[in-house]
């Protein structure tokens, strides 16, 4: 099956977890309380995520690209780390009926996938997070590296008398169920790999080299167990809105491995690079890439996400839902925290299904002021006066719409230099876009 039709059978309501007609409030605070989607099984997506065209346009790219680089783009907090796990988890479905189709009995084997999916880590952090289990991919990384080791061992450690008895001094470990001495049947079990045993062994094993071999040799595995996978998802971390540095170094280990992967075979794997929007501007890489935007979501797909979760949108009325969902500004994470508010309140005190009143008592104006002031202290650091204005002001786009520039002046009390300085620094951050209108700017909400 193609993969993109498997995206859109995925994103079909034909797949959905068992649950009454309503939504029991215990549920309600489990789902909402798994803010990141790193927190989640990833059969989610299966069940109740909802499928951006970006995500199904990168699903359709990545079936006709051979080592290219697609950069997915969009705000923090607006879905990236999902849309990524979301076509790892298509193409993982993708291998398994595949598998049943050919006849093939039992579960398919990891490395049929050819996908990985990882946070990126600097090189300091790279192989630290590898040996100690904490990296996505450390049991692939294994699969590859443990092997090498052994063989590298028996050939130069001359104090073992021979490859059997390293294996079986390697074999003697605490809680280990499987003898290292049969390594082709650990290799073809990934489970091995996710043991505590692997681990011992590297441990055991690296400690025969030098410093200077040791990074040739996992640096080697590394390549060799990416240049095994047809698509490789990077999911890159929060970035400074104010210091490009560290994202600039970043770019340019990305750019130095996917050259690496580009000329090392005739099918080189593809790479998806998840980048934050605000930081996508003045670096050569960027050019490289072929750039997806993923959008904000809109209320009425928080809502529909709801839907797919519990099949039915009870204790809340339709409107409720809708309003906590623009109150999040497109920030999915925010409308999980916001239900959670929601119904605290409504068990202290309320009374039959939750409406948009007592959305609004919940998630006060205070709330929501302190929130988009967490967003701006990173642009205006030392200047909370600047930010108390600057919330204002997108409170009050947010109300009203589109506002003239010197009716917004007059309204917060500001000079109209002072005005014109704070929207250029939230224009430069994309809070807000301007366009002339005459001899004034309008002002308008760019929704995140």
């Amino acid at each position: 099956m193609a993969t993109a039709k498997l995206a859109s059978d995925l994103s079909s309501d034909s797949k959905k977890p068992e649950s009454g007609s309503s939504a029991r409030t215990a549920e309600i605070y489990s789902w909402a309380g798994q803010l990141a989607s790193e927190s989640r099984k990833l059969d989610w997506v299966l069940y109740w995520y909802v499928w951006p065209d970006a995500v199904r346009e990168i699903i359709h790219k990545l079936v006709t690209m051979s080592g290219g680089i697609i950069g997915l783009v969009g705000f923090q907090g607006v879905g990236k780390s999902s849309a990524l796990q979301a076509i790892f988890r298509s193409r993982i479905e993708q291998a398994n009926r595949q598998w049943q189709e050919s006849g093939e009995k039992g579960t398919v084997p990891r490395h049929r996938y050819r996908i990985v999916l990882f946070k990126w880590r600097r090189e300091s952090e790279l192989f630290r997070s590898l040996l100690n289990g904490s990296h996505e991919a450390s049991e692939r990384f294994l699969s590859v590296y443990l092997p090498e080791l052994l063989k590298r061992s028996s050939i130069s450690t001359p104090s073992v008398a021979s490859r059997s008895n390293l294996l079986y001094r390697l074999s003697v470990l605490e809680d280990d169920t499987k003898s290292i001495t049969n390594l082709s049947a650990a290799g073809r079990d990934p489970e091995y790999y996710a043991s505590g045993a692997a681990y011992e062994a590297v441990n055991s094993l690296e400690r025969k080299f030098d410093k200077s071999t040791l990074k040739k040799l996992r640096e080697a595995a590394w390549l060799r167990m990416l240049r095994g996978n047809d698509i490789i998802l990077i999911d890159t971390p929060d970035y400074s809105k104010t210091d490009r540095r560290l994202m600039a170094k970043d770019l340019e280990e990305t750019y130095w491995l996917w050259n690496t992967l580009a000329g090392s075979q005739s099918i080189p794997p593809n790479i998806v690079l998840a980048i934050q929007k605000e930081m996508f501007r003045d670096h050569f890489f960027f050019d490289k890439m072929e750039k997806v935007e993923l959008e904000p979501l809109k209320p009425e797909h928080m809502v529909e996400a709801y839907r797919k979760r519990f099949k039915a949108i009870e204790p809340f009325t339709e409107d409720a839902l809708l309003t906590l969902a623009r109150m999040s500004r497109g920030i999915f994470r925010r409308f999980l925290r916001y239900i959670t508010l929601t119904l605290r309140h409504w068990e202290i005190g309320g009374e039959g299904p939750i409406d948009a009143a007592s959305v609004k008592e919940a998630v006060t104006a205070a709330r929501l002021a302190e929130d988009m002031e967490l967003e701006l202290v990173e642009l205006f650091p030392k200047q909370s006066d600047l930010r108390l204005q600057a919330v204002r002001l997108l409170m009050l786009l947010e109300e009203s719409g589109p506002r003239k520039q010197s009716e917004l002046s007059e309204e917060l009390s500001l000079e109209a230099y002072e005005m014109s300085r704070l929207l250029a620094k939230l224009e430069l951050h994309h809070y807000i876009t301007r366009r002339r209108e005459g001899t004034d700017k309008l002002v308008s909400l760019l929704k995140k």
